[in-house]
């Protein structure tokens, strides 16, 4: 699959951890066994309507520490929610940035788990895109080094923005939105490989002080 990804900035590129979860985990090719394990975890799905304007209240799910690697081209209904918040997934994340075109759900899924926030967009003004690639590169700017972007033809809303174990849905663009969310769930306790998103420069984060000894 050919995709355009557009980096976020220097900061991202001196950053950005580009490595898998490691060999700790289980690497299978079965699609059916990659769907039952994602179907096995304790993520609910949601049922908290979606504001006309704005974004409503971040949900938080219980989430398994860390999902299981599959060679398999993960599909929605892999995942309890859309979009998703966790669950079993590729064995390499996709890299920090800007995705114009969609991206392999089980690669996103990774990324998560390393700790990261992804905006996912469907069909925004090209205002309203630039809004939201402006609110994530600013955060970048700060820090926050494992951010991306990614339009989801999928989404029932406009915008919608997730982390491992919470989602929050807007039916409007809100920057405002954008920059809580990242500063509130970047690198989440729920995730057993938080501190892939706390090297560098993100390791002076307030997201990153428990890690820090």
């Amino acid at each position: 699959m050919l995709r355009t990804v557009l980096v976020l900035g220097t900061a991202l590129l001196l950053a950005t951890v580009a490595v898998a979860c490691g060999d700790s985990e289980e690497t299978g090719t079965d699609a059916e066994s990659a769907a039952g394990s994602t179907a096995s975890t304790t993520t609910e799905a949601s049922t908290t309507e979606t504001p006309d304007t704005g974004c409503g209240e971040i949900e938080a799910f219980d989430a398994e520490q860390s999902g299981t690697h599959f060679e398999t081209e993960f599909a929605v209904a892999d995942y309890p929610t859309v979009p998703p918040t966790s669950g079993d997934h590729n064995p390499v994340p996709i890299e920090p940035g800007i995705y114009p075109s969609p991206a392999p759900l089980g690669e996103s899924v990774h990324l998560l788990e390393h700790g990261g926030v992804i905006a996912w967009t469907n069909g925004l003004s090209a205002a309203d895109q630039t809004a939201v690639e402006r609110a994530v590169r600013a955060e970048v700017e700060k820090g926050y080094y494992q951010l991306a972007v990614v339009e989801n033809a999928d989404l029932e809303v406009p915008l919608a923005l997730s982390s491992w174990d919470a989602l929050q849905r807007c039916g409007t663009v809100d920057p405002a939105a954008i920059v809580s969310f990242v500063e509130e769930r970047y690198a989440p306790s729920t995730t057993a490989e938080r501190q892939l998103a706390c090297t560098g420069n993100a390791a002076k984060l307030p997201a990153c002080a428990e890690l820090r000894g």
